[in-house]
């Protein structure tokens, strides 16, 4: 599908987030992510595109804009010409870093497995 806003969207989703400069919260559910925007939007994005028959995850990750009405602005998937899944998954890991705060926990276990290192 010819979407170039949404693509456009996508991409400056895709640069904010490696930059770390999008807010992604973690939410209750497991590997779903949200950041508000504005004050008025919020993108959430989850690791599936659905739910197979006995609940296994199937498809890509899917990235929605909704309003603060919970009225879906547009929705963001690899079906987006220009959009590819390599991207959507990488917006998936970074985003769960940032979430996560993983960047600063890898440091800590990578300054505390280096300690050994300099003993020797």
């Amino acid at each position: 599908m010819d979407d170039p806003k949404a693509l456009a969207l996508f991409q400056e989703i895709l640069k904010k987030t490696l930059a770390k400069k999008l807010p992604w919260q973690p939410t209750s559910e497991e590997d779903k992510f949200v950041a508000s925007m504005l004050g008025k939007y919020t993108l959430t994005l989850i690791p599936y595109t659905s739910l197979g028959n006995w609940g296994e995850r199937e498809g890509l990750p899917v990235v929605t804009l909704d309003d603060d009405r919970k009225n879906t602005i547009v929705e963001i998937n690899s079906d987006v010409n220009g959009v590819s899944p390599e991207e959507l998954r990488t917006l998936l890991v970074f985003a769960r870093r940032v979430a996560l705060n993983a960047d600063e926990k890898i440091d800590e276990l990578l300054g505390e497995l280096k300690k050994g290192d300099d003993e020797q």
